[in-house]
């Protein structure tokens, strides 16, 4: 995410395509799984958690200071990227073909940026630190499975 007169961009757009060839799900199912994986990312998210169940790096003293942290009626822990939660509303699917989905964010949005900014640790800096990044966007090859598993069992 890069500061440019007051305008916060990202300089990637976060996004994730995963996928379902070769699990024979039909349409409906595909848009299931995908509403489900999105659903995955908001509850792990939630309970501050990363895309490989790793708790998220704390808050910094200055964001724990900030008027907006106060005003929100943060504590500290955990950590789940809901300031005001329209990030994680945001989360959508892009994409849909006959053997993926895409799930991500509005490319330009600022959901998009502020998405960018935790997933790289950048919060407007122009060098991302791994350190502060808090990887949210994604999930594993086992919650997929568990996923598709249920959604083959609604038959």
């Amino acid at each position: 995410m890069i500061q440019a007169k007051g305008i916060t961009v990202a300089t990637k757009w976060q996004k994730i395509k995963i996928d379902l060839s070769g699990y024979g799900l039909n349409s409906d199912q595909k848009d299931e799984v995908a509403d489900l994986i999105i659903e995955r990312i908001v509850n792990r998210t939630d309970q501050g958690k990363d895309k490989e169940g790793k708790r998220f790096p704390g808050y910094s003293k200055s964001y724990k200071e900030s008027l907006d942290f106060k005003v929100a009626g943060k504590k500290g822990r955990p950590v789940d990227l809901q300031l005001s939660g329209d990030m994680l509303a945001a989360l959508e699917v892009l994409d849909k073909t006959s053997r993926s989905v895409t799930v991500g964010f509005e490319r330009g949005s600022e959901e998009n940026a502020k998405a960018d900014g935790n997933i790289r640790g950048t919060y407007g800096k122009p060098t991302p630190d791994p350190k502060k990044a808090r990887d949210f966007l994604g999930i594993t090859e086992t919650e997929l499975s568990k996923i598709i598993k249920f959604v083959k069992a609604q038959e």
